[in-house]
């Protein structure tokens, strides 16, 4: 006698895009002078804000939006410096909305949610995006200057309002409606004890250029050499800078745009006694893409004679495609066992089910029904006659003929069997005998569930075992049947 498994179906679904945003943390580092000297400056990040407008063709209730890429109309041109999360403000000034970026499409287009609201799809509607930075200054004393202080001057925009106004600028960074928090070294000798530090926007013109300035002063003597470098003592701080957006006309991507940040030490009267001025460079960050497609791999395993499984030790050995139950018994039971495993890349998970092809049917022929005849072995309905295709049941007395089977997890948590051979519930009592038939094709049942799983799986496997006694009134012969399992990822 044999069963024969002939399928494992593999049903694929849509391909999934992984999206990595990679940022490029940085400085640019100009000639240093001969007065402060090892000044650095970097940002947290790097990348440029965005600044940019809507194209024609965006519609109310859409999560699509189409950005003007027109070169030299708006300050930033491209989704290249966007990345997915961004919150995406969109509409015209006092009246943004706000988004959140899902999807980077192409270099004009990226999908949001929630869908465009009313009065937020409108041509050359504003679209920002602010990237806010900590800057870290380090640097090493040249001179000793008493009750000084520090100022870290940073290029704004020309116009004072708009300098501060939380909206990013193609000229210089935004102050930010609230003050940005400056941080004066937190550990210092005792030539240079810190007061807190202060911020005002627009506050400083070089050269007909704006600046913000960020002061840390301090009372004591000062000192030559002595090192803020945030290791030897402490360095400074200012969070919350709003990055500025490209340049408006000339700006190539992947090219940093510069920008010089002053630092000054100067004296109680703010005449400057030492100054070096530094570049820092913002600049897309690199946007990194892969497909992944989707995977499952579905197996069915053998499993030997004399294994440990469902409560019990088989009698035969299986092969991946065979399960030769042999000479059956009037008065014991056969048992038999394969296993199933599952590996999938699908996030949402798996679902495995089987059907047979028919009863047990000498010779391979048709069992009509739930054929009771001497051609057929019946599927067997346990001990109660509880035991369907849908309800597990017990099934522990060899007076109870036919042919059914359970199921035995592997592994805790890797994957969610359907039943289990000592299930304690319904028709079973936890006594390593529940058991139940296999939905049969010829009998119009449906597929039944095996086991599944909710996210993505590697080798989740359970044991299926098979059990079969039969009446002594059984025709002498060859019966067989086939079982199909399914395997379906869920994408």
């Amino acid at each position: 006698m044999k069963i024969l498994s002939v399928s494992s179906v593999q049903r694929i679904g849509l391909a999934t895009c992984l999206v990595l945003g990679m940022f490029v943390v940085g400085h640019l580092q100009g000639t240093r002078s001969a007065n402060l000297s090892n000044v650095s400056v970097t940002l947290s990040s790097s990348r440029p804000s965005f600044r940019g407008g809507l194209a024609s063709g965006n519609t109310v209730g859409s999560s699509e939006v189409i950005l003007n890429t027109t070169n030299g109309v708006w300050p930033s041109s491209s989704s290249a410096q966007l990345v997915v999360g961004d919150s995406l403000r969109i509409g015209e000034a006092g009246s943004l909305g706000t988004y959140t970026i899902t999807e980077i499409v192409d270099n004009s287009t990226v999908n949001v949610t929630p869908v465009l609201a009313s009065g937020d799809t409108e041509l050359n509607d504003d679209v920002v995006a602010s990237t806010s930075a900590t800057l870290t200054v380090r640097l090493t004393t040249a001179n000793a200057i008493a009750n000084g202080a520090f100022r870290i001057l940073v290029p704004a925009d020309s116009t004072d309002a708009a300098a501060r106004d939380g909206i990013p600028d193609g000229t210089g960074f935004d102050f930010g409606t609230s003050a940005p928090t400056v941080t004066c070294p937190s550990s210092a000798p005792a030539t240079y004890l810190f007061a807190t530090g202060t911020a005002t926007a627009s506050a400083v013109t070089v050269n007909g250029t704006k600046y913000h300035s960020f002061e840390c002063r301090y009372y004591g003597t000062g000192a030559i050499g002595t090192v803020f470098d945030g290791t030897t003592y402490g360095a400074f701080t200012i969070t919350s800078l709003i990055n500025p957006a490209p340049s408006r006309t000339g700006h190539t991507i992947g090219y940093a745009d510069t920008y010089n940040i002053i630092v000054r030490q100067v004296d109680s009267t703010y005449n400057v006694a030492d100054a070096t001025t530094v570049n820092v460079g913002v600049v897309e960050s690199v946007r990194v893409t892969a497909t992944v497609s989707p995977q499952i791999t579905f197996r069915i395993l053998g499993v030997n004679s004399g294994t440990s499984v469902c409560g019990v030790n088989t009698d035969v050995s299986t092969t991946a495609s065979l399960v030769p139950l042999g000479s059956l018994s009037i008065s014991a039971f056969t048992t038999a066992a394969q296993a199933l495993s599952v590996s999938t890349n699908a996030p949402n998970g798996y679902a495995v089910t089987t059907v047979e092809n028919d009863q047990l049917g000498r010779n391979g022929g048709v069992c009509t029904g739930d054929n009771t005849g001497v051609n057929c072995i019946r599927d067997s309905v346990g001990d109660g006659g509880a035991m369907s295709h849908t309800a597990p049941a017990k099934w522990s007395l060899g007076t109870a003929k036919g042919f059914a089977y359970s199921l035995h997890e592997v592994n805790a948590g890797a994957g969610t069997p359907a039943f289990s051979y000592n299930t304690n519930s319904g028709n079973c009592d936890g006594t390593n005998y529940c058991f139940k038939q296999f939905a049969d094709a010829e009998n119009s049942q449906a597929p039944q569930s095996i086991f599944t799983g909710t996210t993505v799986a590697d080798n989740d496997n359970v044991f299926v075992c098979y059990k079969a006694i039969i009446a002594a009134t059984q025709a002498a012969g060859e019966y067989s049947n086939y079982l199909t399992y399914t395997a379906t990822a869920t994408f």
